[in-house]
């Protein structure tokens, strides 16, 4: 019996050993990298026109390359990584990083002639002409040539409201009639957008 209970002691002891270096093995093995691979594929730059912003070294403790990304330009995002104070940062490859925050999702849309950047036949004013201002800039940047899909120009409508008519004048129309009769304003659209991300 004593024989018995000896090689049970035993046996169990070394179970125990066992599934200890396992779990010690796993505790080590587990991820602790902060660099994922990219979710985003593509980015466009989105600080302010005729300017850019940084390009870092690193994410980590970031030194200055000596270049800028231009506003308005797309860039392919190998990896995303999180800092130490809680910013996202991109990876475009061969140590170039930028901070996300100073980015949107998606290529930039086509460039527009002026013509058609200078165009406008809204008859809002004031606050809902503000509201339509920065509506427009986050959809297209102000483009009535933009294309994502099928959404089209300067307000990423849908090509069936457009019904196969791009002008600038139509385009303006057509995204006051949309949201009249949608939102009741601008404002209330702007606002939407702000708690969804599109309007």
């Amino acid at each position: 019996m004593n024989t018995f209970k000896s090689t049970l002691i035993k046996t169990l002891a070394g179970i125990s050993f066992a599934f200890a270096g396992l779990a010690g093995v796993n505790a080590v093995a587990a991820p602790t990298a902060q660099v994922q691979a990219a979710t985003t594929n593509v980015v466009t730059i989105n600080y302010v026109a005729g300017y850019g912003i940084n390009v870092w070294d690193s994410y980590t403790t970031p030194h200055f390359t000596g270049k800028r990304l231009a506003h308005g330009t797309s860039w392919k995002v190998l990896a995303t990584a999180t800092d130490a104070q809680g910013q996202t940062w991109y990876n475009l490859g061969g140590n170039q990083w930028i901070m996300a925050k100073y980015t949107v999702s998606g290529y930039a849309p086509k460039a527009a002639s002026a013509s058609y950047v200078s165009t406008s036949t809204s008859t809002v004013s004031g606050a809902e002409a503000a509201a339509k201002a920065w509506i427009a800039n986050r959809e297209s940047g102000g483009n009535y040539n933009a294309r994502n899909g099928q959404y089209i120009g300067k307000y990423q409508l849908s090509a069936a409201y457009l019904g196969g008519n791009y002008s600038p004048a139509h385009q303006e129309q057509v995204a006051d009639n949309y949201v009249k009769s949608r939102y009741g304003s601008w404002v209330n659209a702007k606002n939407f957008w702000l708690s969804h991300g599109w309007y």
